[in-house]
């Protein structure tokens, strides 16, 4: 009887940490995330300039719809001052990777894939570090 109940309690948990994947993952900003993250994986090894700028467009767009999106962390926060300081660094954060693909698109129109490299490597930390900012670690 208690493995049962054992059992059922792992069962029980295991299915709510898959709904709340499930609903993090189909968030309005998880989904631009996701065409952003496509795109990106797309254009770091691309070498046809015409492609890989419209791919940076892509990116680019995703970038924009995601950052009038709220994370679902700051979603969580109490309203105030620290909230909206998240807030904006968030919206900066986004920016910046915007601006970024827009050098990634100039640099692929121009034929230098040695400039995308680099331009790629300064994507992935700032991916990283906005990973690690604005995501709840996954349990």
């Amino acid at each position: 009887m208690k493995i049962r109940m054992i059992l059922l309690g792992c069962a029980v948990c295991l299915l709510g940490s898959v709904v709340a994947a499930e609903d993090q993952a189909d968030s309005p900003l998880a989904k631009q995330m996701e065409t952003f993250n496509d795109a990106y994986k797309a254009f770091r090894k691309e070498t046809d300039p015409a492609k890989g700028a419209a791919l940076s467009r892509e990116a680019q767009q995703a970038v924009l719809k995601g950052i009038l999106e709220t994370p679902e962390m700051l979603a969580k926060m109490p309203e105030g001052p620290a909230k909206a300081k998240a807030a904006a660094e968030f919206r900066k954060m986004m920016g910046r990777a915007f601006v970024t693909l827009c050098e990634v698109e100039e640099a692929f129109l121009a034929g230098n894939i040695a400039e995308v490299a680099k331009l790629v490597e300064a994507l992935k930390e700032m991916k990283k570090a906005g990973h690690d900012k604005f995501m709840e670690e996954k349990e």
